[in-house]
């Protein structure tokens, strides 16, 4: 199923790499608790490296400051038994492999695609900071909506950015942030034009948002007195109010 996704990023051959990672790094390399490792044992089935770009597969520039290194990015696959905890193993993996990381995330038909800003650790030149994760929705391959069938139409990478690897990698995250704020809009190609900072500002206020409310119907599920429920409900319509409000500017 993935084979489509990977068909639409139209990767050439000499990127390939095909090599199983075992868990084994992760348990070495990574400060593992009892709970990661159970998550690693527990839900993951394989994790492969498939795909590595670099300027000698791809021709393109590395890029390396005193703040970023994106010599070469590694695009990492990872089988899973169960999905619920797939933001924690992205965190593991993201923060074990020092490479800037594509994951796509495999479960039955659907996949899942992260990736992650990195920036040097100026304390510990071997480890990286990491700035923010971002993450898609599960994509069901099989039954791709229409703003997704968009998003895979613009993922081909000989349209990406070839000034260096810094913008190669910008471009497939840009491509996420987008595909994120259309699973609001439903509109994938309306958004292409629009400044990808404002979107992501608006998108990055709606999930605020919505983590909000999430956290009101909770404490409404709780609440026993009539009055206070009523309170909260009021909050949770302000917020629904507020974020029609975005949509509608992410619309516009």
């Amino acid at each position: 199923m993935v084979n489509k996704f990977y068909e639409k990023m139209n990767i050439p051959e000499n990127c390939n790499v095909g090599s199983t990672i075992f868990k084994k790094l992760f348990y070495e390399n990574g400060t593992l608790t009892s709970s990661d490792k159970d998550i690693f044992t527990n839900d993951i089935e394989k994790i492969t490296w498939k795909y590595s770009f670099k300027e000698e597969n791809l021709n393109i520039k590395r890029f390396k400051n005193e703040e970023l290194d994106y010599e070469e990015i590694a695009l990492i696959e990872v089988l899973l038994f169960k999905e619920a905890r797939y933001k924690k193993i992205c965190e593991i993996v993201q923060k074990t492999i020092p490479y800037p990381l594509l994951i796509v995330l495999m479960h039955e038909d659907k996949i899942l695609l992260n990736a992650a800003y990195k920036r040097i650790n100026k304390v510990d030149n071997s480890k990286n900071t990491i700035d923010n994760f971002a993450y898609s929705k599960w994509i069901n391959i099989h039954n791709l909506k229409d703003n997704e069938v968009s998003f895979m139409n613009s993922i081909d990478i000989r349209n990406f950015s070839f000034i260096n690897m810094y913008k190669f990698y910008q471009s497939f995250v840009e491509k996420l942030n987008l595909l994120n704020a259309s699973s609001i809009t439903g509109d994938f190609e309306a958004l292409k034009d629009r400044d990808i900072g404002e979107v992501n500002k608006l998108n990055n206020q709606i999930e605020e948002i919505n983590s909000e409310i999430e956290k009101f119907k909770i404490d409404i599920n709780k609440e026993q007195h009539f009055n206070k429920r009523m309170d909260i409900n009021i909050k949770i319509k302000k917020l629904e109010f507020k974020k029609n409000d975005i949509i509608a500017k992410l619309n516009s």
